[in-house]
């Protein structure tokens, strides 16, 4: 589970700042990469949190 949310951390970040990047060329204005990183990281982690909870419980060989 923590190599998962450690893996979504990174990839949000890449995500987040590749936006960012491209958004601040069109648009022509200068962003807050701290921001954006940390912006990214937490709606990776409550993505993948939230599709291993609901998937978690659809899981027919669970008995929890």
């Amino acid at each position: 589970m923590l190599s998962k949310n450690i893996i979504a951390a990174i990839w949000g970040i890449i995500l987040a700042e590749v936006l960012a990047y491209i958004t601040s060329q069109l648009e022509g204005m200068t962003p807050d990469y701290k921001l954006v990183a940390i912006i990214g990281v937490v709606f990776a982690l409550i993505a993948v949190n939230c599709i291993n909870a609901i998937t978690g419980k659809a899981d027919p060989a669970n008995k929890d």
